[in-house]
């Protein structure tokens, strides 16, 4: 049978993302991605192409899965403050249940390759475009069912809404009490009523 791999792609891209997100773009050369993923480095590029490659690829696989995560909760029937504050709870738990506290990958991008890559800028900026889109959305629909005063602006409240979940992603890479994450955002919801 030539031409079928050995390997399953996916699952080697999921391995590349891992490492990805606990050591880095920088922390990682080609022969830590082979042997992370346990292929060859023929495999690896014939799949995937370059370590660049590779990287983008495991970073819109990533902001495809919270996408997934985020609408699911986002899009469920409740009140602006039970969407939301399941919203944050699960960020929180996510990132106060993983013992590497690798924070959270988009973040991490952004912070160490978006600055001078174009293309993981575009990456991060689309998603995070699109939560705060989503988390416009679910403002308007807030105001329309009279949870939210016309008062508040929901362009405002949502930009607000995107710096903290960032704010929480950071945090998470030093600090792990729950205390403090719950205290923002209890302060954050405080702010939408």
């Amino acid at each position: 049978m030539a031409g079928k791999k050995a390997f399953e792609p996916q699952r080697v891209l999921e391995k590349a993302m891992n490492a990805f997100w606990e050591r880095g773009y920088e922390g990682l050369s080609i022969e830590d991605l082979v042997h992370v993923t346990g292929i060859g480095r023929g495999s690896l590029y014939g799949t995937f192409g370059d370590k660049h490659a590779l990287y983008l690829a495991a970073l819109n696989q990533y902001t495809a899965a919270i996408k997934a995560q985020t609408t699911a909760i986002l899009e469920q029937t409740g009140s602006l403050q039970v969407v939301l504050g399941q919203l944050f709870q699960a960020q929180v738990d996510a990132l106060l249940h993983d013992p590497a506290r690798r924070g959270c990958f988009l973040v991490n991008a952004s912070l160490e390759i978006a600055p001078h890559d174009h293309a993981v800028n575009e990456i991060i900026q689309s998603a995070l475009n699109e939560f705060e889109e989503a988390l416009y959305r679910l403002l308007i629909k807030a105001q329309v069912a009279g949870e939210l005063s016309w008062q508040h602006d929901p362009h405002q409240l949502a930009h607000f809404l995107v710096a903290t979940f960032v704010s929480l992603r950071v945090l998470a890479r030093s600090q792990q009490q729950r205390g403090m994450f719950d205290d923002i955002v209890k302060t954050a919801l405080s702010i939408l009523n």
